[in-house]
């Protein structure tokens, strides 16, 4: 058995004997599709000289350039001056610029976001795969949910763009790249050494500085933030943050450049939890108030990175290590006095672990024939090592140890990718990528666990995903794009050693996606594409356990469209429009219906920014009702949610003014169906109308009902920055 202690490098000799398998890496991003409202799409930049043909005659010719066309209608790059424009209280907002996504929070401001994209809600992101500069985000076998992925350490002014790829298309996304992938991009320096202060409504403060020192053949960025909030609940969330980053970046010589890359992050804050709706209506409980006051958490993570990049005779290397450190406590409530009437439900989930990874691309284009070749191979490496664990709590104080395992697990991969332009009205992407799995787990309580049942052992999987697009241009500035993919979604390591009930390692993701973009009179994109995307096993989140379980194969179909119009030089307007339908292949009885799978997201808005400094947006985001189960009894209610920024750019300074919900609407931002009881619930007759039961009156376990976590009402906050 593996000890926990051991060195996180050994988990790649638990797999290193499966089958040779497949890598994501951080190969460089589908171009940008719908550009930052103020910039046309940037032309095709040469990252190396065009090599002359050899004196021998020859068909061959090599040129690389640093970004590819487009591949796909749904993929696109977000730029700061956009999602800055729009409040972003929450680090994971800034996600909200993306077409088609919605983040939303529960159980404190500490805690990762869970995810809308493409009809799934994510969770805190099973599938959707985030990462920053490359490094991975999404943790596996995760002490709170399979593919945990926290964003509260990034500082938002640090990020220059998002990078998305929707769908399973894309060759460089592996593992949670089902719904999608999106990588947030650092910045490389800044113009201006910046000193920010802020605060407003709930008490909240913000102290933000960035250091850009102008050093000779250096490009040194050194950042850091401290955050604190109250939160607009009865019970004060007491949230506080730190976050550091520091990164510089070395031209080694006119081909070659270094880059070194330093975060930490810790929080603590307390949690309002998820309020049952039942109590709400009853007036027995307000709607910022809570069950159990105890909830919350606190979390680490640190990491290091290096990046180094160089130009060859016939392409561009790119070779980055990365390591992580990470720790999370997290205190949660989820169904109150129904598993024990006497010391409630409170459980205690933590993760500790040791990210290792090695990511490796090599890219190169050649001409054939009147042909263009671009290539890309690419290769990573992944081990965490990590021990996680479950106990039941009162009051944050052990009771009962319900799971305490340690793992190592590893992925190593490689992919090819070829983009061929045949002509400049047709090109073809095609894509292979495979990767294998190490699972290894050691389980400390074996001894408590009943007869036949085991959870300790080591088990390794492979997969093998195939990618294909088809890119045709009839008109100028009009592209048209078929895609196809196979992807996928890793399983928690110890649901896969786990007998006599294993669940699958790797569960296949096949995505089809139809789509166009056009721009029109120079002042008009649009975009828009039809979806599905059929999954094997749905991974659903289980309240009383504070885990996830695995059920069938469901679908999932939709349209997405997306306009941005610029009105005047300085004035622009954006318009976004997602509409799917999750449902079971199969119906087990209880319905079809993929529970809290979102059917409805738009939004727009109107963002300006004039020469003279004065810049502002006004927003709106509406998300449709969905069912909250799988037979539709309980609804997850939508909302209509008005946002507003104002500022002004001055010479040396700038004030910004950000309102969330402007029109202090009563909306729920995080919503689940569950069974939960309360004390002065006895029997089935306590269940009110639009609630059930759950067991008869000698089992009675509670109600079913919706629980939620109030969206924040009317708030504003104010800033002003200094650049030196």
């Amino acid at each position: 058995m593996l000890s926990s202690r051991a060195a996180p490098l050994a988990a790649i000799a638990a797999f290193v004997s499966v089958a040779p398998a497949l890598a994501q890496a951080p190969a460089p991003s589908d171009a940008p599709v719908l550009p930052a409202p103020a910039e046309p799409p940037p032309p095709l930049e040469p990252v190396a000289p065009t090599l002359q043909p050899p004196e021998a005659p020859s068909r061959m010719q090599t040129t690389v350039t640093a970004r590819r066309p487009f591949t796909a209608a749904s993929s696109t790059t977000v730029r700061d001056r956009d999602f800055l424009l729009r409040p972003h209280p929450r680090p994971a907002d800034i996600l909200q610029g993306v077409p088609g996504f919605y983040v939303v929070q529960h159980a404190g401001g500490g805690k990762a976001n869970q995810y809308f994209l493409r009809g799934f809600d994510a969770d805190h992101g099973t599938d959707v795969a985030l990462s920053v500069d490359g490094i991975p985000v999404n943790m596996v076998s995760h002490g709170h949910g399979q593919g945990y992925a926290d964003l509260n350490w990034v500082i938002p002014e640090l990020i220059e763009r998002v990078e998305v790829r929707k769908g399973p298309s894309f060759a460089q996304d592996g593992d949670f790249a089902t719904a999608g992938a999106v990588n947030l991009v650092t910045r490389r320096n800044f113009e201006s050494s910046q000193l920010t202060l802020g605060g407003g409504s709930f008490s909240t403060w913000r102290g933000l500085f960035v250091a850009a020192p102008d050093v000779e053949g250096w490009s040194p960025v050194v950042a850091g933030q401290v955050y604190g909030t109250q939160g607009p609940f009865l019970s004060p969330e007491r949230l506080e943050r730190y976050s550091l980053f520091t990164k510089v970046t070395r031209q080694l010589s006119d081909t070659s450049t270094l880059a070194l890359a330093l975060t930490s992050y810790g929080s603590g804050w307390n949690a309002s939890g998820q309020l049952p709706l039942r109590e709400v209506n009853a007036g027995r409980l307000d709607r910022f108030g809570s069950v159990n006051g105890a909830e919350g958490g606190n979390s680490q993570r640190h990491s290091a990175q290096a990046t180094w990049r160089t130009r060859t005779q016939d392409g561009e290397v790119n070779v980055m290590a990365y390591a992580v450190q990470y720790r999370l406590n997290l205190y949660s409530d989820f169904t109150f006095f129904s598993r024990d009437p006497v010391n409630g439900d409170m459980i205690a989930q933590d993760d500790r672990r040791t990210m290792l990874g090695f990511n490796a691309w090599y890219r190169f284009q050649r001409q054939w024939g009147g042909v263009t070749f671009d290539t890309t191979l690419g290769t990573q490496l992944r081990s965490d090592s990590i021990d996680n664990g479950l106990s039941y709590d009162r009051a944050r104080e052990r009771l009962e140890s319900v799971v305490d395992a340690s793992i190592r697990e590893g992925s190593l991969g490689l992919y090819a990718q070829e983009d061929i332009t045949f002509t400049p009205w047709l090109r073809a992407v095609l894509g292979l990528r495979t990767d294998a799995f190490g699972f290894d787990v050691e389980d400390h309580r074996e001894d408590l666990l009943s007869a036949g049942t085991k959870s300790s052992g080591v088990e390794q999987a492979s997969l093998v995903s195939p990618k294909a697009s088809l890119v045709l241009t009839p008109l100028p500035g009009t592209d048209l794009y078929v895609n196809y993919g196979h992807g996928f979604h890793s399983n928690d390591a110890r649901g896969v050693v786990r007998l006599p009930e294993p669940v699958t390692p790797l569960t296949r993701a096949r995505g089809y996606e139809l789509g166009a973009r056009t721009r029109l009179f120079d002042r008009l994109d649009v975009a828009g594409s039809v979806f599905r995307l059929d999954l094997d096993s749905e991974l659903v989140w289980v309240g009383d356990e504070g885990s996830t379980e695995a059920r069938g194969a469901t679908r999932r179909e939709g349209v997405e469209a997306e306009a941005r119009l610029k009105v005047l030089p300085w004035l622009f307007a954006d318009a976004d429009l997602t509409v799917s339908r999750a449902t079971y292949v199969q119906n087990a009885g209880n319905g079809d219906a993929v529970a809290l799978a979102p059917t409805l997201i738009l939004s727009g808005g109107v963002s300006a920014r004039h020469p003279g400094g004065l810049y502002g947006r006004l927003g709106v985001l509406h998300l449709g009702d969905r069912p909250a189960t799988e037979d539709r009894f309980l609804t997850a209610e939508g909302f209509t949610r008005v946002d507003a920024t104002l500022g002004y750019r001055g010479s040396f300074y700038e004030v910004n003014l950000s309102v969330q919900n402007l029109l202090d609407t009563a909306w729920r931002e995080a919503q689940f169906a569950n069974v939960s009881r309360l004390p002065s619930e006895t029997g089935p007759e306590s269940c009110p109308t639009g609630t059930r039961p759950a067991g008869e009156a000698e089992s009675f376990a509670g109600c079913e009902d919706l629980h939620f976590t109030p969206g924040a009402p009317f708030n504003a906050q104010a800033s002003v920055s200094f650049f030196f």
